[in-house]
């Protein structure tokens, strides 16, 4: 990513950060301000940022992020994939996971991908939908996931992802700033 970019990226992203902990809705969710049509309502930006994406993936992406010590994961590694169980005991962070993990797999089998650069694997997943086979289960407090595949490059992706959200879930907002990095 050029440089310029990059700091875009960063800019957009720690203001809509900024304006999600401090309780007001995002420039873009309005519809007006410099991210929401003008300067960065196009392109990477202006897709993460969408209306819709602030009201779903990224609110519950950032709520996670928010309750990340709330969260319990288990990755069991398989030949061909992996088998994740993502937990909490907390009520609201259940809901929060299932939300996030159906609402990201309805967007993988409706091919409506979601623009997310905190992720090296998650634009790959998305890049390749039917290289890999999902299985969801809802849990009373969360989800058990299987993914795996037969293409040996697909399982990495699988693997990587898993331990992004390994990361994700023990550090918080810091691992995703990383990812960014």
């Amino acid at each position: 990513m050029q440089r310029r970019s990059f700091v875009t990226v960063i800019v957009g992203l720690v203001g809509t950060v900024s304006g999600y902990l401090l309780g007001r809705r995002p420039a873009q969710a309005q519809g007006n301000g410099m991210m929401g049509g003008g300067m960065m309502g196009g392109g990477m930006m202006g897709g993460m940022m969408s209306p819709e994406n602030m009201r779903g993936p990224m609110r519950t992406g950032m709520e996670l992020f928010e309750r990340h010590k709330l969260i319990r994961r288990q990755v069991t590694e398989l030949p061909d994939g992996v088998h994740d169980v993502t937990t909490s005991a907390d009520p609201t962070t259940a809901a929060l996971i299932k939300e996030h993990v159906i609402d990201m797999y309805r967007r993988l089998d409706e091919d409506r991908p979601f623009p997310y650069p905190m992720s090296n694997s998650v634009p790959q997943m998305f890049a390749n939908p039917t290289k890999y086979q999902r299985k969801l289960d809802i849990l009373p407090d969360g989800v058990a996931v299987t993914e795996t595949s037969s293409d040996p490059e697909m399982v990495a992706v699988i693997k990587a992802h898993a331990r992004e959200l390994d990361r994700f879930a023990k550090d918080g907002m810091p691992a995703m700033m990383r990812g960014m990095m």
